[in-house]
């Protein structure tokens, strides 16, 4: 099966950079497959975005989408590709309506074909009643949303999303959310989803690809890189100051990754060493509100240690 998309030796430079934006990037993306992007800012992510929707043309090496080139073949791919950019305008002198009847018309779409989608997805996103106001008028999350909705005018084959969630509340990204999943589940749409809120990557994405100075530093499943590189972590709550002394008595410092007035988050390979002397000081302490909490390793955990490794490599 062809991948829906694949990058060989992938390579972009940049005049006055020291080093490549996208450095000999290599991977495979098939068909129904959700993948988020990670990396630090500057990490090449979105260069990388740019290259897969035939933004910008390669330095070197190749991508190809849906078996053809982003660029040479723009016409027949970018109708079957839909892109979330991370600063995507609007014309703000216009109704939002509007914006969504020139995005139908640069996408070679009929009002009439495209006009019940345009309404149902309004209707999801809770803006069946600003689609008439000026752009400039709605707040920021009501904007984002309206780029989803220029965004899938059609099911693409290929969804890019880069940081879709910016200026969306808690509501207008489970909303997104559902939607996105939607996508994917009844249409098969594959979908890459760059974004800075680690949680959502782990929620929705079935693999992850990690990029770094420009190079890719893991693919993997989330699960697989929280296993490698995450830590669970134990909170201890002390209200008294005593207490908490005679706990950072006990464990080696190594072990004490954050402290507070109230609490002292203990992890790292020795720290199961020293959980049975923890556990009973919290039981002697009870009585004075001490508590314990165990808290399993996260995606974020274990991306913010892969990323401090690999910078700790490269100095």
């Amino acid at each position: 099966m062809t991948a829906v998309v694949a990058a060989r030796s992938l390579t972009k430079s940049y005049k006055g950079m020291d080093r490549p934006a996208v450095d000999a990037v290599t991977f495979d993306i098939g068909a129904g497959v959700v993948v988020g992007l990670l990396g630090p800012n500057g990490a090449g992510k979105t260069t990388l975005v740019k290259l897969t929707c035939g933004v910008t043309m390669p330095t070197s090496g190749e991508v190809r989408v849906l078996g053809g080139d982003p660029v040479a073949d723009a016409a027949t791919v970018k109708q079957r590709v839909a892109v979330v950019h991370q600063l995507m305008p609007v014309d703000n002198m216009l109704p939002a309506v509007d914006n969504v009847k020139i995005a139908a018309a640069f996408r070679g779409l009929r009002w009439r074909a495209v006009h019940p989608r345009v309404d149902e997805m309004a209707a999801t996103f809770g803006l069946t009643g600003v689609m008439g106001k000026l752009a400039f008028t709605l707040s920021g999350g009501q904007r984002r949303r309206l780029q989803l909705i220029r965004a899938l005018l059609v099911v693409p084959r290929l969804l890019m999303l880069d940081e879709p969630s910016a200026g969306l509340d808690v509501q207008g990204r489970r909303q997104m959310w559902d939607v996105i999943g939607k996508l994917n589940s009844e249409h098969g749409t594959t979908i890459i989803w760059t974004s800075h809120y680690i949680e959502e990557i782990e929620r929705n994405c079935s693999r992850v690809l990690v990029v770094g100075g420009g190079s890719l530093i893991r693919d993997e499943p989330p699960a697989v890189l929280v296993r490698e590189f995450g830590e669970r972590t134990i909170r201890v709550r002390l209200p008294e100051a005593a207490d908490r002394a005679r706990l950072l008595a006990l464990i080696p410092a190594e072990c004490v990754t954050a402290s507070t007035e109230h609490e002292v988050d203990i992890a790292g390979p020795d720290a199961s060493r020293h959980l049975a002397a923890v556990v009973e000081l919290v039981r002697d302490a009870a009585g004075r509100g001490a508590t314990i909490e165990f808290r399993a390793p996260s995606l974020e955990d274990a991306y913010v240690a892969l990323v401090a490794r690999q910078q700790e490599l490269t100095r």
